[in-house]
């Protein structure tokens, strides 16, 4: 097993990780999505058999995992291969049967659904087309969706600067955080892309083949470039999409992620509800 960011906890006692990684079941960030789960769901695992809970992008599967346990029907939903291995293993360990992954593009969800829970963890801020995307989802999720993923800030002087922050800035920056209260992703100036006000983020070379970006694990997978919605258009694509209500969730931060995480990498969890 080679496992790069879930460390869950198998049968046996064993886990995917180092034990001084911290247990993604027992991670603050775990709690804050299963505590606002609990808040719209009941908490029996008989009435949750019935309920389908999508974790879309899964990566390694502890997400998907920690649904299946909580009683959920369970559904994983990951592009790459060396991904998609560990999640079946892990599912191959824990033999949950209400535990399952595809290998798949998320933007293909609708074929599995609908999902009563739809979790976008890490994923969104990956896609050329957000907002399609979110409409996507909004289409095949029947009540809640957590959404944790990065915004753009909308003023950032770097931004301005292309090659001169591209290339001498950042560089920078990434080795001495010399006057970086914000984390510098080199976007691009803000522009509008699908109707709505954002900026662009270099995934990898677009002449970049096949099999190196299959190798990337924590990359987009079929565009070279993402686009970071700004954060209000963020909400405006949410509520348009059809999110009744939503919801920012503050208790996800303190031992996987520090608690400036949310001002320095411009990162929040969404909490959007249908009704």
């Amino acid at each position: 097993m080679n496992f790069t960011a879930h460390n869950i906890r198998l049968n046996g006692q064993t886990t995917t990780m180092p034990a001084d990684t911290p247990i993604l079941a027992e991670s603050v960030m775990w709690q804050a999505i299963a505590e606002t789960v609990d808040l719209f769901f009941p908490k029996g695992r008989e009435e949750r058999s019935g309920m389908k809970v999508v974790d879309l992008g899964c990566l390694e599967g502890g997400y998907t995992a920690e649904f299946a346990r909580m009683g959920f029907d369970a559904l994983g939903i990951e592009a790459r291969a060396d991904n998609f291995r560990n999640c079946n293993l892990v599912k191959e360990n824990l033999g949950l049967p209400n535990l399952n992954f595809v290998q798949d593009d998320v933007r293909n969800m609708a074929r599995y659904g609908p999902f009563d829970i739809s979790l976008c963890y890490g994923l969104l801020y990956h896609l050329n087309d957000p907002v399609h995307f979110l409409k996507t989802v909004a289409d095949s999720t029947k009540k809640l969706l957590l959404l944790n993923t990065h915004f753009a800030p909308e003023h950032d002087i770097r931004y301005y600067l292309g090659p001169v922050n591209r290339y001498f800035l950042a560089p920078i920056q990434k080795r001495t955080r010399f006057l970086e209260h914000q984390k510098n992703f080199r976007l691009s100036p803000i522009t509008l892309h699908e109707g709505y006000r954002g900026r662009w983020y270099k995934e990898w070379n677009k002449h970049a083949n096949k099999s190196k970006v299959e190798k990337i694990l924590w990359a987009s997978y079929n565009n070279n470039r993402s686009f970071w919605l700004c954060k209000k258009d963020l909400t405006k694509v949410l509520h348009n999409a059809g999110f009744k209500h939503v919801f920012e969730q503050f208790n996800f931060t303190g031992d996987l992620v520090p608690d400036h995480y949310t001002s320095r990498y411009n990162r929040t969890m969404f909490v959007a509800l249908k009704a």
